[in-house]
């Protein structure tokens, strides 16, 4: 399955957060939460098996830093709500509070900090530095 759309949701004071209807699907039988830099991500069990082995292909981590990776991963799986319980140290690393913005990034889905993911929607909109921005270069090429 591919997840193509845009949430925004509030993690409950428990650090649950609801499955958009639309991704409940994918993750009935449970998914992957971990860690990818400024977001969190969930993916399907396959998906991350997939992203997984592509990482660590790569040549481009050490161990330790492989280590830390794989420390934030968690399996979940969706209560009776389709809540998936966030772990305190992925909020933490991920700097999740309340409002969560969600994109569907094809093979996974980011969960961004609302605040963070509006900044870099409108930098990434405007164009830096006055170059050429997103919505112009689109309309250019198409």
């Amino acid at each position: 399955m591919d997840f193509w759309e845009f949430n925004e949701h509030n993690l409950d004071d428990k650090g649950r957060l609801v499955l958009p209807a639309s991704f409940r699907d994918a993750f009935e039988d449970g998914g992957i939460l971990a860690f990818q830099g400024q977001c969190a991500v969930i993916h399907t069990p396959a998906g991350w098996e997939n992203t997984i082995r592509k990482i660590e292909g790569s040549g481009d981590y050490s161990k330790r830093e492989l280590a830390v990776i794989k420390s934030y991963v968690t399996h979940f799986k969706p209560d009776a709500q389709s809540r998936v319980k966030i772990p305190e140290r992925l909020r933490e690393a991920t700097n999740l509070k309340s409002k969560v913005s969600l994109i569907g990034m094809g093979r996974y889905i980011a969960l961004y900090p609302k605040d963070l993911w509006d900044q870099i929607q409108e930098e990434t909109m405007r164009g830096p530095g006055g170059t050429s921005s997103l919505a112009d270069r689109l309309s250019e090429e198409f």
